[in-house]
């Protein structure tokens, strides 16, 4: 399946995770892509992935991934990477300090698009919000969400352990099944 794709992403290690997770090395690109501003990474996705098709005339895909704090309403969903960028993980759990309920649903949508159009696949995990960063391993969020039946963080994990649990293995998992 990876010998036809190519990852629009500049995250290195989501193109780590990609390559871990397929069992074999995916081409990867970066493109100055327009995000719509949606807190549904499904929709992000879809759109990407057409926009990213319609500049490289090849097959792609494109990794979104929701944040959602049931306590915030969905929010940041999809809006996650702008929260981190803007405030960091510390300015997140800043603002969260004082919720009781921590619930969070991680939701990764993959936009796959060729010339046939674009599909989305996505994968959700729940878990909660920690209160603190813990763990060094992985990127993003990963020190801040701990997976449900887990007392780990994601960057407390191995990436075996997080790759076994996550919304983007669950995603993948779903466009392996149907591009099969």
């Amino acid at each position: 399946m990876a010998n036809d794709l190519t990852l629009i992403t500049g995250n290195a290690g989501k193109a780590r995770e990609f390559a871990a997770l397929l069992g074999s090395t995916l081409a990867h690109e970066s493109l100055p892509l327009i995000e719509i501003q949606s807190l549904d990474p499904q929709e992000v996705a879809r759109f990407k992935a057409s926009q990213a098709f319609e500049l490289l005339a090849r097959p792609v895909v494109v990794d979104d991934t929701g944040f959602a704090l049931l306590a915030w309403h969905g929010l940041p969903g999809a809006l996650i990477a702008w929260f981190l960028d803007t405030v960091a993980v510390d300015g997140l759990l800043s603002m969260a300090a004082g919720l009781d309920d921590r619930r969070v649903e991680v939701t990764t949508a993959l936009g796959y698009a060729d010339a046939a159009g674009a599909q989305v696949f996505s994968g959700t995990v729940e878990g909660t919000l920690a209160r603190e960063p813990r763990g060094d391993a992985g990127f993003g969020y990963d020190a801040i969400f701990i997976p449900a039946r887990s007392n780990l963080t994601y960057a407390e994990m191995t990436p075996d352990e997080k790759n076994a649990v996550s919304s983007r293995r669950i995603a993948i998992d779903e466009m392996r099944r149907a591009r099969e």
